[in-house]
């Protein structure tokens, strides 16, 4: 059946004691490929549910994180809400959790204590700085980490501030790798018939993101610094500005370069000494833009992308995000998909953007 090719899950439950966005994305992205996801909330309700801005009973981030999920509230802090808990756990082929690793031991919910009475459980942990050391046990959120792991410090324009993402790419970042290891411990399981423990943190998503950055002090001893939209490894690269707008233009190597000079009828900056080879156009980076935005600055934005496209050289107009909701290319791949609200009503969201034999998985 299509179905069950999209929805390659199907007869897996989760038990999804998590909060906030990080760890609930990692249940959302199961549910999506068909697993049975029982969301756990304390009394008080999720902290998402209170974000902005608010719908019903939610808020957008929560109905993005937590689609296609049942829900039930138990307060671990009482042993009766703990016994239930774990009568769900003795059905549950997946533990997920963002309690920190004290909490989890003082309430028995730890790796160890589980898997002793629930051999073929999934322990799935997700926490703000990782398994191991002194901060083990530190809160964290999306912004914070993107600060400690030079996320922010490499983001921004040169003459400002350290910025953070304009998306929580550490949350959704974390979320998904878990979601990863989820899979592989779940094949895992299928040779071997015994569950076992996976972990990530916001920390250790940060420090990979960033390896880049930590290679090339390695290589040059000169420290990271911001570039806007540009990028220190390529030229030009990043956003420019033409005569009615803006685009994002990527240059690769110097064959895209000669091309790109050539759909703009630039024919001089080819030969310019200043940017014959991505050394020297990196080196001259503020020289190149200035000179390119010269010879857009007569020409509309879907003009300059029409004739980089043609010649090959990655470009796109500057969108905002809603605009996926009308772009022809997001109706023709399907990437935005339905979602039905518990309370009544739906939204359209971007799904999971993978495909099985043609197929989008969504919220069951």
């Amino acid at each position: 059946m299509v179905e069950d090719s999209a929805h390659p899950l199907r007869g897996i439950r989760v038990v999804d004691l998590t909060s906030n966005i990080a760890a609930p994305f990692t249940g959302a992205v199961l549910a999506d490929l068909g697993a049975e996801v029982v969301h756990v909330e304390s009394p008080a309700g999720d902290d998402s549910r209170r974000m902005s801005p608010q719908m019903g009973d939610g808020s957008a981030y929560f109905y993005v994180v937590n689609r296609g999920k049942s829900f039930i509230q138990l307060d671990i802090r009482d042993v009766d809400g703990r016994d239930e808990l774990e009568r769900l756990l003795a059905d549950a082929d997946v533990f997920l959790t963002n309690l920190r690793p004290a909490k989890l031991s003082k309430y028995g919910l730890d790796a160890e204590a589980l898997l002793q009475r629930h051999p073929r459980l999934i322990h799935a942990a997700l926490s703000a700085y990782g398994e191991g050391g002194a901060e083990r046990d530190r809160a964290g959120y999306d912004a914070v980490l993107q600060a400690r792991t030079g996320i922010a410090h490499v983001t921004g324009t040169s003459d400002g501030p350290p910025v953070r993402a304009g998306v929580s790419i550490l949350d959704v970042g974390a979320g998904t790798w878990l979601a990863l290891a989820v899979l592989a411990s779940l094949f895992r399981r299928e040779r071997t018939g015994a569950g076992g423990s996976v972990a990530t943190s916001l920390f250790e998503t940060g420090a990979s993101w960033v390896a880049y950055h930590v290679a090339a002090f390695q290589v040059t001893g000169e420290p990271s610094r911001r570039h806007g939209s540009g990028h220190p490894a390529f030229g030009p690269y990043g956003i420019f500005c033409t005569g009615d707008g803006e685009i994002c233009l990527g240059i690769g190597g110097d064959d895209l370069y000669r091309r790109l000079c050539t759909a703009l009828a630039a024919p001089e900056l080819a030969v310019d000494h200043r940017y014959l080879t991505n050394p020297d156009r990196v080196s001259n980076a503020a020289a190149l833009r200035l000179d390119l935005e010269r010879v857009m600055s007569s020409m509309s934005a879907t003009d300059v992308v029409e004739r980089l496209d043609a010649a090959g050289v990655a470009a796109d107009i500057v969108q905002r995000p809603e605009q996926l909701l009308t772009d022809p290319q997001a109706v023709a791949t399907g990437v935005l998909v339905k979602v039905d609200l518990v309370e009544g009503g739906s939204l359209e969201i971007p799904g999971l953007p993978i495909t099985f034999d043609g197929q989008r998985p969504r919220a069951m």
